[in-house]
């Protein structure tokens, strides 16, 4: 499938989500967002529950070797030939949509969103562990509506998207909250302090 390019937002994935019959909803999920450690937290988080006997999805991004190693069931990798069953399946209602509109025919990111999610509601998982990919507020994982919400800790990435200022950063990782949902905080940096002799008044540069 041909990458559509970075274009930011969710209304293209709940297209398409919608024309899968929103299998998003069937299952109950943990997203995740931050700047560091959002996979590691998803990995724990996937262990944790598999432990106590759930049956685990689990989304994260990038793949090292396999593209099927970002969505997996019990800790196990989807195959390369469920991948091409997947790609089978989706890229005639992909394309059906870029015919209505070039524009909202989905992202390669999109598209391995919705292979997630059919996967995990296909194969009955109790709970999927979804990590965003970019951000959190125009993420395609932002369909969601979890049961609850995890932030990871802030640092200042991708300026060009998300801001140039720590505050900027996290409002858009914070867009994955929920209202009436709960969610779990990593630690946030202090501000930084104005150095002697600053103005009260004055704007202290943001710490990197």
């Amino acid at each position: 499938m041909r990458s559509q390019g970075a274009k930011f937002g969710i209304g293209r994935m709940r297209l398409l989500a919608a024309a899968l019959g929103n299998p998003e909803r069937r299952v109950p999920a943990i997203h995740i967002a931050g700047s560091n450690g959002k996979g590691s937290v998803a990995a724990m988080l996937e262990q944790i529950l598999r432990d106590a006997g759930l049956r685990t999805g689990l989304y994260t991004s990038p793949h090292l070797v396999r593209l099927g190693e970002r969505v997996q069931v019990n800790r196990v990798p989807l195959s390369d030939a469920a991948v091409c069953d997947y790609a089978a399946e989706l890229l005639p209602i992909a394309a059906r949509l870029g015919d209505a509109d070039p524009a909202d025919r989905p992202s390669f990111f999109e598209f391995m969103t919705a292979v997630a999610f059919l996967e995990f509601w296909r194969r009955r998982v109790d709970v999927a562990i979804v990590e965003t990919g970019l951000g959190g507020r125009l993420d395609a994982t932002n369909i969601l509506v979890p049961v609850v919400s995890v932030i990871t800790s802030i640092s200042l990435e991708h300026t060009e998207y998300l801001g140039s200022t720590l505050e900027e950063v996290a409002a858009e990782k914070g867009g994955i909250i929920k209202p009436q949902t709960p969610v779990a905080l990593g630690l946030l940096p202090p501000p930084p302090k104005p150095s002697c002799g600053a103005s009260p008044a004055s704007k202290a540069p943001q710490a990197a």
